[in-house]
């Protein structure tokens, strides 16, 4: 591609990222995502000229991810009853209480905090997120293929053990909490169903007070105070800027795609608490327009473009059971590959990413990204700053995306081609 255009990308995005990166954080549902998500709407405008607008949708911010201290709590207060079965005439009584804490944390852990369910949402506090969104009209004036470029606006809680200790130690130490909640339960549900008097097996008593121990960095994991959220210069300016300078590109080259084919921009809000503003995009659309139409849709998500050596096409979501359409990934991957970034195909091993929502109905996506997939210190941390990373790697991203583009529209003409 030509590169003065691709270095002018570079250094469009990062002015970007600059910009919005003074909004400070942008916790999902927050005050400070709805104003970015005003500003984005007039920076859209102002960029390409193109109507933008927002679509406003219900969130529960904390009833994800942002739950996880709160299982710490839970747990403790399991342990506390489980110990007062010490008393001889509440034995029952407190151990069943215990296992019915047990049991419900896990059961929310389950459906909301590895699968996004929104089953128990009415328990936490209720928000407004918003997508911002603009369309580019086909230049025929008649669409065969719509191509979304999606990115998320909103930013995560700071992870206290990556920012403030060893990064590589919080998974293993989350994990290690995940262990101790489940070996726990086991432990009170003997305790409940065996009838056991803790005074019988000393076991059961140091088991259950090691489990403890563990509880502490669920309780740990993050940080609710604002002021040291994640501002996501990389985690998820990036994406929105590389989605908008794609849009602005084909607005301002309009021979640059058949005249056949429109697209779209997606700011999406609320991906921190559960890929909420992904779900509420499908909700919004599908079946009831023609934005969404499997076989005729694609989505590009954006997500994360800042680490130069690690380059990603990622696949699918692990905890989601979602797996992307292998031929749309083979494409990204050859995108990559012929800018020079040295890819990698990856499966998100936990959490989600915005491709999720699409994927199961039927939408073929995948999600791009150029991020150290080690545990780091900047990411979902309060160090996620622009200054971490400069123009060539967003260059590179810009590069990858018109390529990435131009398999998608020779992939659709030939899958959609009558055969002779």
């Amino acid at each position: 591609m030509d590169i003065a255009q691709k270095e002018k990308a570079g250094k469009n995005v990062m002015a970007f990222v600059k910009k919005f990166e003074k909004h400070g954080p942008r916790l999902p549902g927050s005050e400070e995502e709805q104003r970015a998500a005003e500003a984005l709407v007039k920076e859209v405008q102002l960029q390409t000229g193109l109507d933008a607008k927002k679509e406003e949708f219900v969130v529960h911010p904390t009833s994800g991810v942002g739950a996880i201290p709160y299982l710490g709590y839970l747990s403790y207060a399991a342990l506390l009853f489980y110990f007062l079965t010490l008393i001889p005439a509440l034995n029952v009584v407190f151990g069943i209480v215990s296992l019915v804490f047990m049991s419900c944390m896990w059961i929310f852990a389950v459906t909301h905090v590895f699968r996004y369910k929104t089953w128990f949402d009415f328990l936490f506090k209720k928000s407004v997120s918003n997508n911002v969104v603009a369309e580019l009209p086909a230049r025929s004036g008649k669409h065969d293929v719509t191509i979304i470029y999606s990115g998320h606006l909103d930013t995560s809680w700071n992870w206290n053990m990556a920012a403030y200790g060893n990064p590589a130690k919080m998974i293993p130490l989350t994990a290690a909490g995940i262990v101790a909640t489940v070996t726990f339960a086991v432990f009170t549900y003997i305790k409940v169903i065996g009838g056991l008097a803790l005074g019988d097996y000393p076991v059961m008593i140091i088991v259950p007070a090691i489990c403890g121990i563990f509880f502490l960095p669920l309780c740990l994991f993050l940080s609710y105070n604002k002021k040291k959220a994640s501002p996501g210069a990389m985690d998820n300016l990036t994406g929105i800027g590389l989605a908008l300078e794609t849009v602005k590109y084909y607005k301002n080259n309009p021979k640059a795609l058949p005249d056949n084919v429109r697209v779209f921009f997606a700011g999406l809000g609320s991906e921190e608490a559960g890929l909420r503003g992904s779900f509420a995009y499908v909700k919004a659309h599908l079946g009831k327009d023609d934005i969404l139409t499997p076989g005729k849709t694609y989505v590009v998500n954006i997500d994360s473009v800042a680490d130069k050596e690690h380059f990603e096409v990622v696949q699918g979501d692990l905890w989601q059971t979602s797996f992307f359409n292998k031929d749309i990934c083979n494409l990204a991957f050859d995108a990559m590959t012929e800018t020079g970034v040295n890819p990698k195909r990856i499966l998100n091993p936990i959490g989600g990413c915005d491709s999720t929502p699409f994927h199961k109905k039927g939408i073929d996506t995948c999600t791009l990204a150029a991020q150290n997939p080690v545990a780091s210190d900047y990411y979902h941390t309060f160090k996620d700053v622009s200054t971490r990373f400069g123009e060539g790697v967003v260059a590179d991203g810009f590069e990858v995306i018109l390529r990435f583009t131009d398999k998608i529209l020779e992939y659709h003409k030939n899958r959609t081609e009558t055969p002779s």
